[in-house]
């Protein structure tokens, strides 16, 4: 696996190795899309843009969704995954190895790319920006090793998760009287939100073109069940298209250089 460093967030390869080995050390299962509308939502949007040649999963995490899109009939032929986890990696290639598909995994910082310019037709990042010192420079990156003609998925934490922050207001309000607030996290890293707006200008700022912007996903804090699950989910597809959910997704083209001048 090659590495490549040289961004800010370098400093926090510790942390998410510490993470890695507590919450991604085996390959778990595909999420059930009738419960995850993120696996849903972001695996559908990818699969609108394709057929396509190659594509790179950057914060590819245990590979889960480089699994989903591996079972696509059209899938891209070039898989790619990075993550600035040695650990998290470990465990995307025995998932890989377990469901029978191929992937190049690759350690290195999203703010800093080992990969030429232009050198996918597709890149895909999913609830990573968030977690970046420099989430601009992130984007940016991405934005450069995307083809002319290139299509960018991305998703982050929206800032106007207006109906989660209302359900769990009661529960929020408590959590904070009791100074409760962050005792159940295991590992402590950075974790933003991004109002969808400014997502928009940030791509844009990068030198690609919005074509599509929506958000997903509803959650009861303390009740992750499958059935709390599965009515999140159905209330959240009754209720779409919205702009009030807990991810916000774009997705936007890279034109060619003729176009941008």
């Amino acid at each position: 696996m090659r590495v490549t460093w040289g961004g800010p967030s370098d400093s926090l390869r510790d942390i998410y190795e510490h993470r890695g080995e507590l919450e991604y050390d085996e390959p778990g299962v595909l999420p059930d899309p009738r419960l995850s509308r993120k696996f849903e939502r972001m695996t559908a949007l990818v699969a609108e843009t394709l057929p396509a040649e190659s594509l790179l999963d950057a914060g590819c995490g245990d590979g889960r969704f480089l699994a989903g899109l591996a079972r696509l009939s059209d899938r891209p032929t070039h898989l790619v995954g990075i993550d600035i986890s040695q650990r998290i990696l470990d465990t995307a290639r025995r998932w890989a190895e377990r469901d029978g598909f191929d992937v190049e995994l690759v350690r290195a910082n999203m703010e800093k790319l080992p990969f030429a310019d232009a050198s996918f037709d597709r890149v895909l990042s999913v609830q990573a920006i968030e977690h970046l010192l420099d989430p601009q420079a992130g984007i940016g990156e991405l934005a450069r090793v995307l083809r002319p003609g290139g299509k960018l998925i991305l998703s982050t934490d929206s800032s106007h998760n207006l109906v989660s922050r209302t359900i769990n207001a009661p529960r929020a309000a408590l959590v904070g009287i009791l100074r409760l607030r962050g005792r159940r996290l295991r590992v402590h890293f950075p974790h933003f939100q991004f109002d969808p707006d400014e997502l928009v200008r940030m791509v844009e700022a990068a030198g690609l073109r919005v074509e599509h912007r929506e958000t997903f996903a509803f959650h009861v804090d303390g009740l992750s069940t499958p059935v709390v699950a599965r009515l999140a989910a159905a209330a959240d597809r009754a209720l779409s298209p919205h702009s009030v959910g807990d991810i916000v997704a774009v997705v936007a083209s890279k034109g060619y250089a003729d176009e941008r001048t």
